[in-house]
């Protein structure tokens, strides 16, 4: 039996750089793959499945993702699987300057018995804190941190 949650993980962050940079380092590969998944794909599109790796090697652990909505350079939402069932989660850029972008993450859709969902929860949490500040330190310094290989202890 599964049971819907209210259920909600979110990060947030100033990132000190325009809108559509920070949205470009989410929804192309190769900008994406310095400070999070690698991904092989020719960019994000609505619709499409696209494949996130764990690491660069050919036989890395994959992970699918479902962009169901794109709206450059404000909104991306996806749905992938966590806890058992798949969680929806949106990305939003918003200009709050000239050069500033409040980057922010939110999973929702939690569908597993109460205390998997809250272990989920704190998971996405801590992992989406780690990826927009991996994305912050990119984007402003040109300093590359592989959240994901260090988050897996590789």
């Amino acid at each position: 039996m599964t049971l819907e949650s209210d259920l909600v993980a979110t990060a947030q962050t100033l990132v000190r750089k325009p809108v559509s940079d920070v949205f470009d380092a989410f929804a192309n590969a190769e900008s994406m793959s310095r400070f999070w998944f690698t991904r092989r794909d020719d960019g994000l599109r609505a619709g499409e499945t696209v494949a996130w790796y764990l690491g660069p090697e050919p036989d890395a652990l994959r992970t699918d993702i479902r962009v169901t909505s794109l709206e450059r350079p404000n909104l991306i939402v996806m749905e992938w699987e966590n806890a058992g069932g798949f969680t929806t989660v949106t990305w939003t850029f918003e200009e709050k300057g000239p050069n500033t972008t409040l980057l922010r993450v939110e999973e929702t859709g939690y569908s597993a018995d109460p205390e998997t969902n809250l272990a989920a929860v704190r998971d996405s949490i801590g992992g989406f804190n780690q990826v927009i500040i991996a994305a912050k330190a990119w984007l402003e310094h040109r300093a590359p941190i592989n959240v994901i290989a260090d988050h897996a202890g590789d």
